[in-house]
């Protein structure tokens, strides 16, 4: 990522140190990652219900449910967020969310690769809950959790989390 002027008095910044910049006044910048959240939904039979993406970056590849976590916000407020603005679910029509793993990654935003560190849950719906495709979701897509081709899947975080969530769910002969 490219830093160039302090944000707190416009000096040219200098790096210091992968990820760190200081300007002359002694006011340090950090590239840090932003928290994402990610959730799959695992139904009785062992598939998997997915995202297909309906934006940019890699509109039409698969994804979990989630985005960004927002300021003041935990890592499971922003699944339920992010699970109401992309399949209209309220957290009464989904088990509790577990926490299945992290995985840094990149999310690239304007044509520059953004650092990433995602939360992953994974829940199953319950009975009569509806989800339907909204905001940047284009389909909902269940597949069965053991042959999923993880080459469809969109970032590498994503696909840590599917191997992970494989062997939570005894799947797969990693």
């Amino acid at each position: 990522m490219e830093m160039n002027y302090c944000r707190r008095c416009g000096e040219q910044l200098e790096q210091k140190a992968i990820g760190f910049w200081q300007c002359p006044n002694h006011h340090s910048t950090y590239l840090n990652a932003s928290p994402t959240v990610g959730v799959f939904f695992v139904t009785d039979d062992k598939q998997v219900i997915l995202s297909r993406r309906g934006i940019e970056p890699n509109k039409g590849m698969l994804d979990s449910f989630g985005g960004f976590v927002d300021v003041d916000e935990s890592a499971e407020t922003a699944a339920q967020r992010e699970i109401h603005e992309e399949l209209g679910l309220d957290t009464d029509q989904y088990e509790p969310l577990t926490i299945l793993c992290t995985a840094p990654s990149h999310y690239f935003f304007e044509e520059e690769p953004r650092p990433v560190l995602s939360t992953f849950f994974w829940s199953t719906l319950k009975p009569g809950a509806a989800p339907h495709a909204q905001d940047d979701v284009a389909e909902i897509v269940t597949l069965p959790l053991k042959d999923l081709d993880l080459a469809l899947l969109c970032a590498d975080d994503i696909t840590q989390g599917m191997r992970q969530l494989q062997k939570v769910m005894e799947v797969s002969d990693v």
